[in-house]
């Protein structure tokens, strides 16, 4: 049972570096989302050790996803940029049944006001991602405020990683410290990798609360928003440039092949 969680955390660790799909998504699709936010509330409760006991082979096994993104998925991003974003929106459009019936409560349906949630959602993601300007954090000499504004960066990043749709990324990418962040895991400075995972890491016991708090209260209208953050993404993750009528043949077969066999895998039971 370890050995899968390890390989279902590996499989989320992958998709964090990339700027447009979190890691919560992919967790989603494995069907182990709501348990990892519930085990990261019982963290700071009596029943903390059990719940480390279920998030470790997770965390190791992000860990090492992450570690395999830098070098591969990134190199796929520069050589088959096209076909690689495909590929996850693929994954995005896959999933969106499964969600919409989850957040159904039995024997009700969604309501006007959760579409206005939907909608509120999809367009508050889009304004993230048109907010982004060509800003990059730069350290020479780091002071004590830029390893303020890195924790910080960390922490806001840490309420992507626990909700679907929005990456931890992406958020890096809106401060300015994504390259940054990247650069420090290539290059292994430790400074700046302990900061940003403190904020992380703070970030997540504080906002994981919160987010199994709407989910367990207010389930439906939190799945709305979930719905309104992926679709958005959906949007995100378009290649931009332009690319060969190859390309948009190849990428369109991707994304229809991995659409299905997400939908087919999401609803497996």
């Amino acid at each position: 049972m370890r050995i899968i969680q390890f390989f279902k955390g590996m499989a989320m660790g992958t998709v964090e570096t990339v700027p447009g799909i979190s890691s919560s998504t992919v967790a989603m699709l494995f069907g182990i989302y709501e348990n990892i936010i519930d085990a990261l509330h019982h963290l700071t409760t009596k029943k903390w050790k059990e719940s480390l006991r279920y998030l470790l082979p997770i965390l190791l096994g992000m860990a090492f996803g992450m570690g395999i993104s830098v070098i591969v998925v990134h190199y796929l991003l520069e050589n088959y940029n096209v076909q690689v974003h495909a590929l996850f929106m693929g994954c995005i459009l896959g999933m969106l049944p499964l969600i919409w019936q989850s957040g159904k409560k039995i024997g009700e349906h969604y309501q006007i006001k959760h579409f206005f949630i939907m909608a509120l959602f999809f367009a508050l993601i889009l304004l993230l991602n048109f907010s982004l300007e060509e800003t990059h954090f730069q350290i020479v000499d780091a002071t004590a405020f830029d390893y303020m504004y890195l924790f910080l960066a960390g922490f806001l990043a840490s309420i992507a990683l626990v909700s679907p749709g929005i990456s931890g990324a992406l958020i890096l990418m809106i401060l300015g410290v994504y390259e940054t962040a990247l650069d420090a895991l290539v290059q292994l400075d430790f400074k700046i990798i302990f900061v940003v995972a403190l904020g992380v890491l703070v970030g997540i016991l504080v906002t994981s609360k919160l987010i199994r708090y709407l989910i367990h209260t207010f389930r439906t209208a939190s799945h709305a928003a979930i719905l309104g953050l992926l679709s958005g993404s959906f949007f995100i993750l378009f290649p931009k440039g332009s690319f060969t009528v190859l390309e948009f043949i190849v990428s369109l077969f991707i994304l229809l092949i991995t659409t299905f066999a997400v939908y087919r895998f999401s609803f497996r039971d």
